[in-house]
């Protein structure tokens, strides 16, 4: 047994079968027939046999090397076998008549000479699917490279959080100086305000000094307006009495 290929109706290749050591040539095999049931089953006429239909080849003519679709060309091979078939013909006719002679006449016999048998296996297809599946293909990374990767990737991700890290660390840094700062501030206005509450309290102690003093100035101004009425009385009385002495008269006024 050996294995030959198997190829559709317009000869693409389908795949291997087994056949006999001794096959050769071109057949065709036939799809599968499924029986039809009869369309009128009360008519006695016996229903029409399906004929059988080519499915494809079985092709006795090794396949050519470096075809990405391998096609058997059917009508190449036709051809051929007609060439067969006339240069056989035309050998049987020349030795027939080589035959016929005398044989002191005949001289050599003709000799068959077979056409060239013609390229049968072709490409199937077209030259842009050709460039479309020899296109370079992007390669499956191996394990090793996806190892690869993924350290890259853990790299990179240790990079970052190593970036936010120092970032968070200078912004901490920064936010610590500011409060160093604000601190140094508030002392500062801590001091501030302790020197302006000194400044009040003292501020106050000679207000209040300078209201004791205020209300002994009040009480003196007091007390001189009681001498001065006591004054103006004195004086509206010597007054009433020098006025008395000088008219003669007794003055009546009481000392």
């Amino acid at each position: 047994m050996k294995a030959v290929p198997k190829v559709n109706t317009d000869g693409l290749y389908l795949e291997d079968t087994l056949v006999d050591d001794a096959f050769s040539g071109v057949v065709p095999f036939y799809a599968e027939i499924v029986p039809q049931p009869p369309t009128n089953p009360d008519e006695d006429a016996q229903p029409e046999e399906p004929q059988p239909e080519i499915a494809g080849y079985i092709v006795g003519v090794p396949i050519t090397p470096g075809l990405f679709r391998p096609r058997f060309d059917i009508s190449a091979w036709e051809t051929y076998q007609d060439e067969l078939q006339a240069a056989e013909s035309a050998y049987r006719e020349a030795y027939e008549e080589w035959q016929a002679q005398p044989e002191d006449e005949r001289g050599e016999p003709p000799v068959y000479v077979p056409p060239e048998m013609p390229t049968l296996w072709i490409e199937g297809l077209t030259l842009e699917e050709i460039e479309e599946i020899t296109r370079p293909q992007p390669q499956e990374p191996t394990e090793l490279e996806l190892l690869s990767e993924e350290v890259e990737v853990i790299r990179q991700q240790t990079a970052q959080q190593q970036e936010a890290i120092d970032s968070s660390g200078m912004e901490l840094a920064e936010v610590k100086a500011s409060n160093a700062e604000q601190q140094q501030t508030i002392g500062t206005i801590g001091t501030e305000q302790i020197k302006l509450d000194l400044s009040t309290l003292d501020l106050k102690q000679q207000n209040a000094v300078l209201g004791a003093e205020l209300v002994k100035k009040d009480i003196a101004i007091l007390d001189l307006q009681s001498q001065n009425q006591a004054l103006g009385q004195m004086l509206a009385a010597l007054e009433l009495k020098l006025l008395a002495n000088g008219t003669g008269g007794e003055s009546n006024v009481q000392q």
